[in-house]
């Protein structure tokens, strides 16, 4: 009997299983937008020059299996990860997102009401609550590889650790999902060495019932004492001025300093209990410790404004912030009903994360909160998306004065991908893997050296 030729064989079953799967069933005019995109994004990998005659695929298997893994060495702190005046670069950081092929679902944070990520346009785009689209797509924040990803992509910008959004240990609403989102990341951040914090929301008790009973400040206690339990014990949690950093987005709901001197009497000895801005009186001043800032939409005038006038006479902590933009899809995406609190922050390019970060790094701040890495909801996000790429992460590597180069943000991205197109290569993971090791231990020449013989052996064709 005559076989066909193996490559035939190969086509037609990736062919039959593509056109099954009703997650991407497109037209065949989406392969031709497909292809029309990909010249978009330049092909740093092209100019990594190697000599063609070192791609022996498995001589470098071989080689790379003889070399033991090591723990990250400190190479990558030394190169960088604070900005020129010496004040940390801390990412805001949303653990809530859930993907079907990691979760069994999609998450409300990517559908909200009325949007479906199962639907795919003629771009290969599948439709999210979101004004932008990640450079990757949507994603689950419990997918290892995406732990992977973005923690290599902070520590080429220069970012020194991850403030978590947090909402409580209850399972109410998502918060569980959060909370273990958050739980999930935190081994892979141990590698790096980088640090973190949390920020706890504590208008999440109105979700037990109407008014403040004993019941939700007793649910608030139990959310701090879970956060020392877990959190304030890691060598890596976040300190300012010698204590533990302990960030309130508000307080919102809990209005009554007596209330707060006993949710936070198990933590307040060790840690600086930070508020939002001009809200640290709600707490107490015996014991709060600063504030922070935060996005607005007069932009510099209120943010200029209370460095000058409110933050520039304290003798206590102030957390600066950057940020991009703020430009929700809460409206479109049903969790909004009134144009009452509608508002719109524009980019203008990168004009507005670049003011807002050179005022803070200017002001009398002890460290920058970049608000957000991945708030896609509400805009603020600075992680690779398909409208900006990797701009804000080019700008926050020029000043954080890392010694590491534009294109080295690709390779986080490129290991990503590669490890999404070919699932069950052993070759590709394998060597995906010791890529990421060597990026995150500094070693960029040989990392860009793996990913060029896969490129080399596997094609590009998945890269846009």
């Amino acid at each position: 009997m005559r076989f066909p030729p193996m490559n035939c064989i190969i086509i037609l079953l990736s062919f039959l299983l593509t056109s099954c799967s009703e997650d991407y069933l497109v037209q065949e005019t989406t392969q031709q937008s497909t292809k029309q995109q990909k010249t978009t994004e330049k092909k740093f990998y092209e100019n990594w020059n190697f000599e063609k005659e070192d791609y022996d695929l498995q001589k470098v298997i071989n080689e790379e299996e003889n070399t033991p893994i090591v723990n990250v060495s400190n190479e990558l702190q030394q190169r960088g990860g604070s900005t020129r005046r010496g004040k940390k670069i801390y990412v805001h950081y949303m653990p809530w997102f859930q993907s079907k092929n990691t979760d069994g679902f999609w998450g409300q944070h990517w559908t909200m009401t009325n949007k479906n990520p199962d639907l795919v346009d003629a771009n290969g785009k599948r439709e999210i609550a979101s004004h932008y689209y990640p450079k990757i797509g949507p994603y689950s924040t419990n997918d290892v590889d995406l732990q992977k990803y973005h923690l290599l992509l902070m520590k080429l910008s220069g970012v020194d650790g991850v403030i978590f959004d947090w909402y409580g240990a209850r399972d109410v609403l998502d918060f569980e999902l959060i909370k273990n989102g958050m739980n999930s990341f935190i081994p892979e951040l141990d590698k790096t060495k980088m640090k973190f914090a949390v920020m706890y929301e504590d208008r999440v008790v109105s979700e037990q019932g109407r008014g403040l009973s004993n019941i939700q400040l007793n649910q608030a206690k139990r959310d701090i004492k879970y956060i020392k339990r877990n959190y304030f014990k890691k060598r890596n949690y976040i300190k300012v001025q010698g204590k533990k950093m302990l960030m309130i987005f508000g307080p919102n709901y809990i209005t009554e300093s007596s209330d707060w001197q006993e949710i936070l009497k198990p933590v307040v000895k060790q840690s600086k209990v930070l508020t939002l801005w001009n809200a640290r009186e709600v707490i107490g001043n015996d014991i709060c410790s600063g504030e922070y800032a935060w996005i607005d939409k007069d932009h510099m005038q209120t943010l200029r404004g209370y460095y000058d006038f409110e933050a520039s006479f304290r003798d206590e902590v102030v957390g600066g912030v950057a940020y991009p933009r703020f430009n929700d899809f809460y409206k479109e995406g049903g969790w909004r009903s009134t144009e009452a609190y509608e508002w719109e922050l524009e980019d203008n390019g990168l004009q507005t994360f670049e003011e807002s970060f050179l005022e803070s790094r200017s002001q009398k701040t002890d460290f920058i909160q970049i608000a957000t890495w991945n708030d896609f909801g509400e805009g603020t996000m600075i992680e690779p998306t398909e409208e900006f790429g990797f701009a804000h992460l080019e700008k926050l590597q020029e000043y954080t004065a890392v010694k590491y180069r534009k294109e080295d943000l690709r390779i986080p991205y490129y290991i990503y991908k590669f490890k999404k197109q070919f699932p069950e290569e052993r070759a590709v993971q394998f060597l995906c893997k010791r890529a990421e090791h060597y990026a995150m231990r500094g070693r960029i020449r040989r990392s860009k050296f793996l990913l060029s013989i896969l490129f080399y052996y596997y094609g590009d064709e998945f890269i846009s």
